[in-house]
This record gives C-alpha cells, sequence and structure tokens, in this order.
C-alpha cells in the first residue's frame, strides 16, 4: 500500500502460506501429494466425533490451528480425551483447525529462491529428539533436532522434492523466497506438509543453510533477496505508471 519495495511474498502469498487450510486445498486441487485433512470451524468444537475422525484419518492424530506457525498449539492424539484437550487448545489460537492423519516418515525441507523463475536448495532433513518437531524441540531445547544437510537421500527422491518445491512455491503464489516441508514416507513417496513465507533467518535455521550449502552464502543471500525485491517493485509499479 505504501509502495515500498519488501522481501518474500505478497499479501496474497503471505494469506495462503499462513491458513493451512487454504493452502492445503489449493496442494491438493493442483495435484501436489499433501497428507489427508480436515478443517473445523469454531461452530463445530463440540460436535467433533472422534470415532468418525479416527475412522477417517487413523490413529495417532494431529490437531492445529489452522492459521499459525512454530508447531504452537499443536497436538498429538490418541484418545478422545486427548482430542478434547487438543481441540480446546488449538480454539484458543483460532477459530479454524485443522486435524490430520499422522504420517510416519522423514522431515525433509528445500529452500526456493526466486520471483517469475524460482530455484530450488538442495534438500534438508530435520531429525527431532523429541516425539514431534514441537515449539521445545525448535526453541527450547538446543539438542532438540539434528539439522542435516544436504539430506541423505537418493538422487531421484532429491530430485522430486526439489520439483514439489518449485511446484508449492508458484502454486500458493509464493515470491522473493519460502521453505516448503515436506515428509518422507517409510513407501518412499513425498508429501507437502506446509510452506513457511518468512523462514527463519537465525544460525540454526534451514533456509540459509541450505542455500549456502547449495553455493549462496548468507551475504550473498541477502543481496539476492532485496534485489528480487527491487525487481518485483519495478515489474509492478510499471503496471500503474
Amino acid at each position: 500500500m505504501l509502495n515500498i519495495p519488501f522481501v518474500g511474498p505478497s499479501v496474497l502469498g503471505s494469506a495462503i502460506g499462513m491458513d493451512k487450510d487454504i493452502a492445503k486445498r489449493l496442494m491438493r486441487d493442483a495435484g501436489i501429494p499433501v497428507a489427508k485433512f480436515l478443517a473445523i470451524p469454531h461452530t463445530r468444537h463440540r460436535s467433533v466425533s472422534f470415532q468418525e475422525l479416527s475412522e477417517e484419518l487413523g490413529l495417532p492424530l494431529f490437531v492445529k490451528p489452522a492459521n499459525l506457525g512454530s508447531s504452537v498449539g499443536v497436538a498429538k492424539v490418541t484418545t478422545s480425551d486427548e482430542l478434547d484437550r487438543a481441540l480446546d487448545d488449538a480454539f484458543r489460537y483460532d477459530t479454524k483447525v485443522l486435524i490430520e492423519e499422522f504420517v510416519k516418515g522423514r522431515e525433509i525441507e528445500v529452500a526456493v529462491l526466486g520471483n517469475e523463475d524460482p530455484m530450488a536448495s538442495v534438500p534438508g532433513e530435520i531429525v527431532p529428539s523429541h516425539d514431534f518437531y514441537s515449539y521445545e524441540a525448535k526453541y527450547l531445547d538446543a539438542a532438540g533436532a539434528r539439522l542435516i544437510i544436504p539430506a541423505n537421500i537418493e538422487p531421484e527422491v532429491t530430485r522430486e522434492a526439489e520439483r514439489l518445491a518449485l511446484k508449492t512455491f508458484s502454486c500458493l503464489c509464493c515470491e522473493g523466497m519460502a521453505r516448503v516441508d515436506m515428509f518422507l514416507t517409510e513407501r518412499g513417496s513425498l508429501l507437502v506438509n506446509e510452506v513457511n513465507t518468512i523462514p527463519g533467518f537465525t544460525e540454526i535455521s534451514m533456509f540459509p543453510k541450505m542455500w549456502e550449502v547449495s553455493g549462496i552464502p548468507y551475504g550473498a543471500l541477502l543481496e539476492r533477496l532485496i534485489r528480487l525485491a527491487l525487481e518485483r517493485h519495478e515489474r509492478d509499479t510499471a503496471l500503474w505508471s
């Protein structure tokens, strides 16, 4: 609105990336493989059936706010009582909650950089020491996870992860940067979990680390991101001139 260049996706891409329900529906319709899921509005908070959910999605289940990040409000559920507590907690943060099937597999991430012609980094892998990659594992426990870059996966899986990351980036209207998170199942297939439109940039964050291993060091990465923002701003303002 202020006509100032900025790094990262626009309003539309950012909003889609934040709403996991909308993002998963768009990916599913585009043929991008995702885990089975249901979106529950707050009006159905007290009418959710554990039996129906377990029959449709299996057990365990994952419950999470639709519009949040950093694994806040996320819970792994195996019983009806746990589901009630998980829903109560998740609805503290959002008016819509996502319930997903449990995917047993490895956590693979790919960084994407670019506007109209984006490029993908080498994949990385997160190996949590907790039951899943929770808020505590991400931020409070220094030994919460190991980061392996590049991921120790077969070349064909690497190529598929990069392809899916680029397709997801385009499908969800991302620009500039994003980190695409996936699961590599025991059968060797990939499922896209979510896209992070403003990935972490700390010294332990995957996005800059994956680009560094891919040949773009931290300083050069920042310069590229700024140049992408300026290029997009020039492109968009040309529409109004």
